[in-house]
């Protein structure tokens, strides 16, 4: 039971931090040549399995005035335990069901024998932030003003779960 709460706390978390569809490469579906790029990532563990990993990358594009245009994050897990990976890929598909029909939110996670990994690119330039709040929620969030997110805002949330920037 420790490890399915254990599961689930990080993956309510990343989607609180990140967001359905096929995203394979982030230059393929945005032009970002015009933004400025930071990188952050936040590492985790697995609690009940100290075998295991978690890797967490988030590659964030930003307007002039610091505005978060996008987001794409890649979520890792590793693991020589299925039955681990299996939770994993199925927490996954369940959180990110409810954003099945959203514009400009998109996931695709893939799954190998040692990993599961989540890759989740969000256009927050485009997305209908009402929806997006809908689903999401405002509360414990990150805070959205004028139907925008500021980097400094996104980074502050992010760093109260251990995400770290360059």
């Amino acid at each position: 039971m420790k490890k399915i709460i254990s599961i689930f706390v990080i993956l309510t978390i990343a989607i609180f931090l990140t967001g359905c569809e096929s995203t394979e490469d982030l230059t393929d579906m945005y032009d970002t040549s015009l933004l400025n790029h930071i990188t952050c990532t936040r590492d985790a563990v697995i609690e009940s399995d100290s075998s295991s990993s978690v890797s967490i990358n988030y590659d964030l594009y930003y307007d002039d005035e610091e505005y978060l245009q996008i987001l794409n994050s890649k979520e890792e897990i590793k693991s020589s335990n299925s039955n681990l990976l299996d939770q994993y890929e199925e927490a996954y598909k369940k959180i990110y069901k409810a954003y099945d029909g959203l514009e400009y939110y998109d996931n695709l996670i893939k799954r190998t024998d040692d990993t599961v990994v989540s890759t989740t690119t969000i256009n927050y330039g485009k997305i209908d932030m009402d929806e997006l709040m809908k689903i999401e929620g405002s509360e414990d969030n990150v805070k959205v003003s004028n139907g925008k997110i500021k980097l400094t805002d996104w980074k502050k949330f992010a760093k109260k779960y251990g995400t770290t920037c360059k």
